[in-house]
């Protein structure tokens, strides 16, 4: 299947343009007449209420179980659509009397709106007309895609694993923070070298592969990266903070909780809590 095109894209996708012009618009009349189509194709006219106010289209469906898009239209909003517009989708390669099958979603400000399907059969080498209509919908679910083993769910897409489009099993994609990673993993994992991203806690870059903290390895348990420099602090340690050690603070000379520095409760016990008494 080939779809015609303009070079131009927005989010990895690409729009579809025709005759030199946008694929959408009442401009296309003079493309329509089935003796002149180039080649099998399917002429998409939307019909939607007014009162949705859509600016843009995301084109998706298959053609004989090969897959279509996801295409935007236009690839800028730049002004509201009109009912009737249209769009032509080139299919030279399907065979005669093929099911096709045509989603698509209507944006206003980026958000989903509208959504309809309209189905079918091709016509080798002749354009066929198919009406979709769009009904009030709700937005989709952005944070799980279905169909998409190894990419990743961005605004209700499947995206390609990437260093700024994490993860895999469409799963909601993660943008790595490159102070805490190198890279992201075949596995859909922020990584540092082959090890998952640092912890900002312990480490304050990802450096060659390895956590770093200053010019130290990563800060063990209990032990903050600050100024490049591991200390004991409120933010690493549950117990109590003994000089620059993080120690559990139920000991009579070593009480304390979050953080604190530890405190000698001399004859009395170190309750729960972290309490002298």
């Amino acid at each position: 299947m080939i779809w015609r095109f303009r070079n131009a894209s927005v989010a990895g996708w690409r729009a579809p343009w025709l005759c030199g012009v946008l694929l959408l618009g009442m401009l296309l009349g003079g493309c329509r007449d089935a003796k002149k189509a180039s080649g099998t194709a399917l002429f998409v006219t939307i019909d939607f209420p007014p009162t949705l106010f859509i600016d843009q289209l995301v084109v998706s469906g298959s053609v004989d179980g090969t897959g279509i898009g996801p295409y935007v239209l236009p690839e800028q909003p730049e002004r509201l659509l009109s009912n009737g517009e249209t769009f032509r989708i080139l299919v030279p390669s399907a065979a005669n009397s093929v099911p096709a099958e045509v989603t698509v979603e209507g944006l206003r400000e980026s958000s989903r709106v509208a959504l309809g399907t309209g189905s079918v059969e091709t016509r080798k080498g002749y354009e066929v007309e198919l009406t979709v209509r769009l009904e009030p919908a709700s937005p989709p679910d952005t944070t799980f895609c279905v169909d998409c083993p190894t990419g990743c769910c961005m605004n209700g897409y499947c995206a390609v694993s990437t260093f700024q489009t994490c993860g895999t099993g469409g799963i909601s994609c993660t943008a790595c923070n490159p102070a805490t990673a190198d890279a992201c993993s075949p596995d859909g994992f922020c990584a540092c070298g082959s090890a998952p991203a640092c912890n900002p806690v312990n480490a304050d870059r990802c450096d060659k592969g390895r956590c770093r903290c200053g010019n130290r390895d990563a800060c063990g348990p209990g032990l903050e990266c600050v100024s490049g420099q591991c200390v004991c602090s409120p933010a690493s340690c549950s117990g109590c903070c003994d000089g620059n050690t993080c120690v559990a603070g139920n000991q009579r000379d070593r009480c304390g909780t979050n953080g604190a520095t530890c405190k000698n409760c001399v004859f009395q016990q170190c309750k729960a809590g972290g309490v002298c008494g």
